[in-house]
């Protein structure tokens, strides 16, 4: 008689798994916690791992608080990139209205996350460009090339989007200026709009500033 060997479970998972089951931990300890009161056991707890774990693939929880934040730009990007993309290929001006709509959206719907990852606790200064401002950099360069706009230097232009957006954002989070999130979307996009030389008149009906 024939014995089929029974299929045993992985004792281990694998490295990028317990990576991601770290990462989910600490995000979720330092939401509710802050990121100074978390401890390395209580990641390691929630997690279910041994803390000999979480040395193996973090040497501390600001090496794990920067890696979120790169998890975050990451994902970030995907979802400027997908909804630059879904506009047509020359369709400069839709394309910078769904980058301020999706920036703006996204920054907001991600508030807590974005406050404990970039302003409660910010990382060391990096002298990596931002890649975010470099996304959008790439954008007014090429809308720039079809001659969609008229701007002298898209790198700065980019810069002052992202600055102005950034602040404006701020300002709202923070109950410094109360509007609404469709009126928020439009007054962003208008003034991208004319940070490039655009009015914001020609670029009506674009992309709508709430769907």
């Amino acid at each position: 008689m024939n014995h089929v060997p029974a299929k045993t479970r992985p004792r281990t998972k694998p490295p990028e798994e317990r990576r991601d089951e770290l990462m989910e931990a600490a995000q979720a300890l330092f939401l509710e916690h802050g990121v100074g009161s978390t401890t390395i056991e209580q990641i390691t707890s929630r997690a279910g791992v041994a803390k000999g774990t979480f040395y193996l693939h973090y040497s501390s929880k600001e090496e794990i608080h920067g890696a979120l934040g790169e998890r975050f730009t990451s994902q970030f990007l995907q979802t400027l990139t997908a909804a630059v993309a879904r506009r047509g290929d020359r369709d400069w001006h839709g394309k910078l209205a769904a980058w301020s709509k999706t920036a703006v959206t996204g920054f907001i719907e991600k508030q807590e996350l974005v406050n404990m990852l970039f302003h409660t606790h910010p990382s060391p200064p990096d002298s990596a460009p931002n890649p975010i401002v470099e996304h959008l950099k790439a954008l007014l360069k090429a809308g720039l090339k079809d001659q969609a706009w008229a701007v002298d230097d898209p790198d700065l232009a980019a810069l002052f989007v992202f600055g102005g957006l950034h602040a404006i954002v701020d300002e709202v989070l923070l109950g410094a200026r109360r509007i609404g999130r469709g009126k928020l979307v439009e007054a962003v996009q208008n003034f991208s709009f004319r940070a490039v030389g655009v009015s914001a008149a020609s670029s009506a009906g674009q992309e709508p500033a709430a769907d």
